[in-house]
Parts: C-alpha cells; structure tokens; sequence
C-alpha cells in the first residue's frame, strides 16, 4: 500500500502547517507523505516554532513556508490523498484539488495572533500538544483507502484535544 499524502493549510504556514508536517514526518515512518503550505504565505518559519521543535527532537531540516499555489500549480500538480485544513482562512480558500482528496477540518487558534509575548509562548506550546494528539490520533488508524471511511477516522480526530 502506498503512503498517504497529507497536506496540511494553514494562513501563513509559518506555525500550525509547519507542526503539523514536522510532527507527521516524525512520528509516521514511511506510513505517510506530509506537506504543509499556507493560503497566504508568511516569509519565514516563526523562530520560536524552530526552537520548539528541536527541542522536542524533531528535525526541522527542509523546513520553509509555501504558498498552496506553489504546490497547486506544479506542472503535475502534487498528488495529495488528504487535505487538513487548520485554520477557517485556509477552510474557505483551499482550492478544488486534483484527485479529489479527503477534506478534513482540525481547527487550531493561531499562535502568532496572541496579543503579547507570554499568551503566544502559552498558544503556541497548546498548539504544539493539540496537533501532536491529533498526529499520534492519525498513525493509530488503521489503513484505509476507502475515502468515506477515511474521512469520518480523519474527521473523528478533529475531537481530539
């Protein structure tokens, strides 16, 4: 059975899709393929994210902030199974996809929205431990390549907090 490809959106992609991705590729072996871009990309992976990371013990190697458009308009456009959406930016701009992936909706506050030093090192430390159950929730699911079935494993995750 072939990997399952996740594409994790978010607004910037420079918090939530970009723990997400870490956290899947870590945690998830050659089970899955994760991505993570934003609909409206930030210039930079924020350092505080970096630093979270690593001093998890997760490699923050290749890590960079993309635009879905750079992944939607390459010239054979990235095959992708599952699309998370982890912000209601991301949700209401994400494009039809070739293929057709599974859509699932995990919301996640925005860290780097908090209003001062203290709250955004509190959001983004419950940033990191919600999506890091939501990913350990993901790899526990048995293998499926029934969308529908795939869909409601993806969409029961959400819940999890």
């Amino acid at each position: 059975m072939n990997p399952t490809t996740v594409l994790f959106l978010s607004t910037g992609n420079a918090a939530r899709g970009i723990l997400a991705e870490a956290l899947l590729r870590h945690k998830a072996g050659d089970r899955f393929v994760a991505m993570s871009a934003g609909y409206k990309m930030l210039p930079a992976v924020d350092a505080q994210v970096l630093s979270i990371l690593k001093a998890e013990g997760i490699s923050t190697d290749g890590l960079h902030t993309k635009g879905w458009q750079e992944l939607f308009a390459a010239p054979q456009s990235i095959f992708v199974d599952v699309i998370v959406t982890l912000s209601e930016e991301a949700r209401g701009s994400c494009p039809q996809w070739p293929g057709d992936p599974v859509r699932v909706h995990w919301p996640v506050d925005d860290p780097l929205a908090a209003a001062n030093e203290d709250a955004r090192d509190w959001k983004l430390r419950k940033c990191f431990s919600t999506l890091q159950n939501r990913v350990d929730a993901l790899i526990k699911q048995r293998r499926t390549e029934n969308p529908a079935e795939l869909m409601l494993q993806l969409r029961g995750i959400a819940a999890v907090v």
